[in-house]
């Protein structure tokens, strides 16, 4: 249980994952917002678990945050295998309107940095078209990395200084994994924005429609088949063979420790 933002956890193979629902993740943000206290949300998914079995570094980044939201079944189906089961899946793609239909509501400024250039722009004006009196602080594009993967010190100060300027009360990061969550823990006490939220490709889909999953995709609970159908070069070995390995280690883990997921 974390102590600066209580709630229960379940260990999925050594990923600490936010037992939460979205009434306490809305909850959270609001008070996060409206006290100026720092909230970081990232997104566990089974490639990045299966990752951090191998780069402790990673595991040590995604425990950091403050909630580590299950995104994929893949991680909502270990919970329940390791008896702690989570009350759903909780993807940037599911959380649309309360990421940006809440700070319409209240009237929060919203960041938007990542992606390719042009996407998070892009992204913008439909979220802007979408929940009426959206507040976009900006945007900027996430392509920054140099040849090591990181993005230099100097780069980074001059981005932070960027966002600051602009004063959003949530600021999404979509620079991918492990870029977005190093970016996001390196810088955490120098960006101003109360709530930060990792978001990988998030603004892609936020660019082509509101519903990247069509209704009976998310009904069927196939949202990995639809996006190995749309990218197939670039998704098939993560939904293949690594989807394959991470579900043989928690089964494996299961029958080895029973359930193991017990709270961080």
């Amino acid at each position: 249980m974390d102590q600066r933002w209580p709630h229960d956890t379940v260990d999925v193979l050594g990923v600490r994952v936010s037992r939460s629902d979205v009434a306490l993740f809305r909850s959270f943000v609001e008070t996060a917002v409206k006290e100026r206290t720092k909230l970081t949300v990232t997104f566990a998914n089974p490639d990045y678990v299966l990752k951090a079995q191998k780069d402790a570094g990673l595991r040590d980044l995604m425990n950091g945050f403050d909630l580590n939201l299950p995104d994929g079944w893949g991680v909502v189906l270990a919970a329940k295998i390791f008896g702690r089961p989570v009350p759903g899946r909780m993807a940037n793609d599911d959380l649309t309107d309360h990421l940006f239909g809440q700070p319409a509501e209240q009237g929060w400024r919203v960041f938007l940095f990542g992606n390719a250039p042009g996407v998070a722009e892009a992204a913008a004006a439909n979220v802007r078209a979408w929940y009426p009196g959206l507040s976009i602080a900006g945007t900027l594009h996430g392509h920054w990395a140099d040849d090591q993967g990181r993005i230099p010190a100097e780069t980074a100060e001059r981005l932070v200084a960027e966002i600051n300027d602009a004063a959003p009360d949530i600021l999404h990061v979509g620079l991918g994994t492990p870029l977005q969550q190093r970016f996001v823990t390196e810088y955490r006490d120098r960006l101003t924005a109360p709530v930060i939220i990792t978001c990988g490709a998030y603004f892609e889909h936020l660019a082509e429609r509101r519903d990247y999953y069509p209704a009976w995709v998310l009904k069927l609970r196939v949202g990995f088949l639809y996006r190995l159908a749309r990218e197939p070069r670039r998704l098939w070995r993560r939904y293949t063979i690594e989807l394959g390995a991470y579900l043989t280690r928690v089964l494996l883990h299961r029958l080895r420790h029973g359930k193991a997921g017990k709270p961080s």
